[in-house]
């Protein structure tokens, strides 16, 4: 006896597509089949092998590895450019430090120069009135010993010349012999002292410090302390220099801009100084004085007083220095 076996409908094609493998449908008894199951589809459609993926990690580690080689080079000559900088300001930094410290230094030096030459100035100031006051005293002294002296030698010759009287008015000796041989025996009156030559000027340098004027004339009108208003004119040769006016002082005194460095020729001889009144118009002279320095000490500081001449009154004071040319190297 044959059993009828009913049909079972096969799945179509595109239920076996939805169910995304390719497995078989499984049957019951009994099923027939349809068509043939199709193939799977391919995994690898699309997706690259194993030889692209090696080339293309090749190509991105190339790329990678220029891109490193770049941005390292760049890093480094940043770098570079910032210790080059950073260097630089350094060095103007230190250039700008040093300059102002060899400046500041150079200030200082020029400073304790300045109070030096003061100083020095003052202390030989000092020392030339401190000579002449010694000289002037020792000349005082040595012209009062000589006044006593002849005072001495005439009380002497009084003495001498009594007693001689005396024995002639006794009768002993004839006065008349006496008082000859008296007279002959006396030492003649000493003449004048030969004058020195001046010694020959070489050239050179002649370094002067106008100090003072005293009890000067007063050429201005006098109202309401308006007296003379001084100032020095220093000539030597062809060379000519003032010092600071002094408004309304009869007394002046210089201690700024006083002093002056002036080359000395063969042909030059005197140093000549005018005091001088200034005015609006018309300068007028309170007098002038020179001095023939050939006679001076070389490289020693000389002081000097004088009175004014072609004026009514007036002392000047100064002070002056010859420094031959050929004398070895003297800082003033």
């Amino acid at each position: 006896m044959t059993l009828a076996v009913p049909a079972v409908p096969l799945p179509s094609a595109e239920a076996l597509a939805v169910s995304g493998n390719a497995q078989s449908v499984p049957l019951t008894s009994g099923q027939l089949l349809g068509s043939p199951p199709l193939p799977p589809p391919s995994l690898l459609d699309g997706f690259p092998d194993p030889d692209r993926v090696e080339a293309r990690k090749k190509e991105y580690l190339k790329s990678l590895q220029e891109q490193v080689r770049q941005r390292v080079q760049t890093l480094t000559q940043k770098h570079q450019a910032n210790l080059e900088y950073l260097r630089a300001k350094n060095d103007q930094c230190k250039r700008q430090a040093h300059a102002t410290i060899d400046q500041e230094l150079l200030k200082q030096e020029m400073e304790i120069d300045r109070r030096h030459d003061e100083q020095l100035l003052a202390l030989q100031q000092a020392a030339m009135r401190r000579k002449f006051n010694i000289s002037k005293e020792a000349g005082e002294l040595t012209l009062q010993y000589q006044t006593k002296e002849t005072q001495e030698k005439l009380q002497m010759l009084d003495y001498e010349l009594h007693r001689k009287y005396f024995d002639v008015a006794s009768g002993q000796i004839d006065w008349r012999q006496q008082v000859d041989a008296t007279r002959s025996s006396l030492p003649d009156p000493p003449g004048p002292p030969p004058a020195e030559k001046p010694p020959l000027l070489s050239p050179g340098t002649l370094f002067l410090a106008v100090q003072a004027a005293y009890n000067l004339t007063n050429t201005d009108t006098g109202l309401l302390g308006d007296v003379s208003d001084p100032y020095v004119v220093v000539r030597l040769g062809g060379q000519e220099f003032t010092t600071p006016v002094i408004s309304n002082n009869l007394n002046p005194v210089w201690e700024a801009d006083n002093r002056f460095t002036l080359t000395v020729t063969e042909e030059d001889k005197l140093l000549e100084l005018e005091v001088k009144n200034s005015n609006h118009f018309r300068d007028d002279s309170l007098g002038r004085t020179s001095l023939d320095f050939r006679s001076l000490t070389p490289n020693a500081w000389h002081s000097h007083k004088d009175l004014l001449k072609d004026g009514d009154k007036g002392e000047l004071e100064y002070a002056v220095h010859f420094k031959p040319a050929a004398a070895s190297s003297l800082k003033e």
